[in-house]
């Protein structure tokens, strides 16, 4: 994976300004504050009097919350609730920031996720997922040997269900 994308991926230090994730999540600054003064959600520290900024985890937690409460939960539920899927969000992280090999998207269709190594012969899985027919699909390839992104590009009707033992 591209060192970039991983960056990208493990980036925490994107900030975004109270009036900002107001604006985005449809929250007054005041509620944002309150959540912050009830510890729900946490601003980077600042100096005194300058505007509260919000690293990229806690807008996608702010989202969650403001979510929970459109569907009528309470504000401890909601938190509660933003909380718990966060933890999972973080473990999945974790485990595909390790494993991650590449990312790539073929004419807006096919989306490929390379992982690994797998196995002790450091094979490396090739999730494929085709949008239009929604299906999976699957190859194991020897680290060495790179999966054949070009015969995606040229397939208009590719069938992601079968595909041949090598």
């Amino acid at each position: 994976m591209s060192h970039l994308f991983r960056n990208l991926v493990e980036n925490d230090n994107l900030l975004v300004g109270i009036s900002e994730l107001s604006q985005m999540c449809s929250i007054s600054p005041r509620q944002l504050r309150y959540w912050e003064q009830k510890g729900f959600i946490v601003s980077v520290a600042q100096e005194e009097n300058a505007p509260r900024k919000y690293r990229l985890p806690t807008v996608i937690k702010v989202e969650m919350i403001k979510r929970f409460l459109d569907e009528g939960f309470t504000l401890a539920k909601s938190v509660e609730k933003a909380d718990k899927k966060i933890k999972i969000a973080h473990h999945i992280r974790k485990v595909f920031s390790g494993a991650l090999q590449n990312l790539e998207v073929i004419d807006d269709r096919f989306t490929i996720i390379s992982l690994g190594p797998v196995d002790e012969d450091q094979h490396i899985l090739h999730i494929i997922h085709d949008d239009v027919s929604q299906k999976l699909h699957y190859e194991l390839l020897p680290k060495q040997e790179s999966y054949d992104f070009d015969k995606l590009r040229h397939c208009t009707s590719h069938d992601t269900t079968k595909k041949e033992d090598r």
